[in-house]
């Protein structure tokens, strides 16, 4: 099996940048400054790698767009903010191999333009930040990233900044707000942070695992990427298992995968002596796949059964209460609404309510009403997808009857 992002996880120390120029380490990057950008963006287009972070937009297109804007200056971002639970792949990247980072970085600003990149990382992540801090200054010792990089023109000075953990700030709009000394909440589009972005310039963000496999597709090429997966869905993921397995932990696969095979092939199987009941797909953000939609793959795209969202797999036994589920679910969104808009702020708040009463037996018709209204509104009326976010799997508690008196 074909592995990208995880080949060398334990091969190199991530604190010597000569253990991963043994492994072919900023080959990639030497290839793409003797490229045109425009031919560096062509073959990122046509891998068909999409954003990792969750929205699985082409990372091709989010190039092309930002490096045809008329202003001269322009950022690239690497979101690796991952507040959401159950999701550590970015961290892993981090701390396992930060020179993939760097140079997925460095070829990324090469292609649209730009002069100054940012590494946004969760504040919770200390051993991520010393790691690519560590990285960053090597990288710039030995002219992968400063000036004229590699006997180029290419200039390139790469930050890395904290943030306080918080989830809002995994959307590229709140990042940027935050990158720039302002509250952490999302901003109207349009414009989309490719055309008006950071400091009001066109400005690219990619999560982490996206970059992480640039360096790889420039090597190898668009054409053995697309090798990868299926259709519509190029290339590997990286899995965060957790829940009722035998085997929890992160796993390289291609896309296109089942989550049967995920669970049974990967993770080992559910744990002795338990029953499948469901799995949540993308964190508490996610959907709930029920048995019978267990031989799904979760994947990108409008036409899948399966949203794949941040990767992240929860796998549910009979034996849990899915009361206090709902409840860990809301009351994580509530806790981290930026509090913008009313719909969410006080949806959140006030559903949270409901569901403690619905899980300590104080429940009562009054009580079905409410949920199913607060339900709608934060669907249907929040300013940014967190409100919709914080419903989703509830939606699904009550679409697959889990609970009678939602009915």
């Amino acid at each position: 099996m074909t592995k990208i992002l995880t080949k060398y996880w334990d091969q190199i120390d991530p604190r010597d940048i000569q253990s991963y120029r043994k492994k072919g380490g900023y080959k990639a990057l030497y290839k793409a400054i003797r490229m045109s950008p425009a031919e560096v963006i062509s073959e990122i287009t046509n891998s068909g790698l999409a954003g990792r972070g969750g929205a699985g937009f082409s990372t091709g297109g989010k190039w092309e767009i930002a490096a045809k804007q008329e202003e001269k200056e322009r950022y690239f971002i690497c979101n690796l903010d991952e507040s959401e639970p159950g999701t550590f792949k970015d961290r892993m990247i981090a701390e396992k191999n930060p020179h993939s980072l760097l140079e997925g970085i460095a070829i990324g600003s090469y292609a649209i333009g730009a002069k100054r990149a940012f590494i946004y990382i969760n504040g919770n992540f200390v051993l991520a930040r010393t790691t690519l801090e560590y990285a960053i200054e090597q990288a710039n010792k030995d002219n992968f990233l400063g000036k004229g990089i590699m006997g180029s023109l290419f200039d390139l000075d790469v930050t890395a900044i904290s943030g306080a953990g918080a989830y809002i700030c995994g959307e590229e709009s709140a990042l940027i707000n935050s990158i720039e000394g302002k509250r952490g909440e999302p901003r109207e589009k349009p414009p989309f942070a490719c055309e008006c972005g950071l400091f009001g310039k066109p400005t690219v963000v990619n999560n982490a695992e996206t970059i992480a496999n640039v360096e790889w597709i420039l090597k190898k090429g668009a054409q053995e990427y697309k090798k990868i997966g299926t259709k519509g869905n190029a290339g590997t993921k990286l899995f965060c298992i957790d829940g009722s397995v035998k085997a929890p932990g992160i796993y390289e696969v291609p896309l296109g995968s089942t989550v049967k095979e995920l669970i049974y092939d990967f993770a080992g199987g559910m744990t002795n002596g338990t029953d499948f009941w469901f799995a949540q797909v993308g964190g508490s953000a996610g959907h709930l796949v029920p048995v019978g939609l267990i031989d799904e793959a979760p994947g990108y795209g409008k036409n899948m059964k399966i949203p794949l969202g941040s990767g992240s797999i929860l796998v549910v036994d009979k034996s849990r209460d899915i009361k206090k589920l709902m409840l860990s679910w809301i009351r994580f969104f509530q806790r981290e609404s930026c509090g913008k808009c009313v719909p969410c702020r006080e949806g959140t708040f006030r559903l949270k309510s409901v569901i403690e009463r619905l899980e300590n037996g104080n429940f009562n018709e009054n009580d079905r009403e409410d949920f199913h209204k607060l339900v709608w509104v934060l669907d249907n009326t929040t300013f940014c997808p967190l409100g919709k976010f914080s419903v989703t799997a509830i939606k699904d508690v009550v679409k697959y009857k889990y609970i009678k008196e939602l009915s």
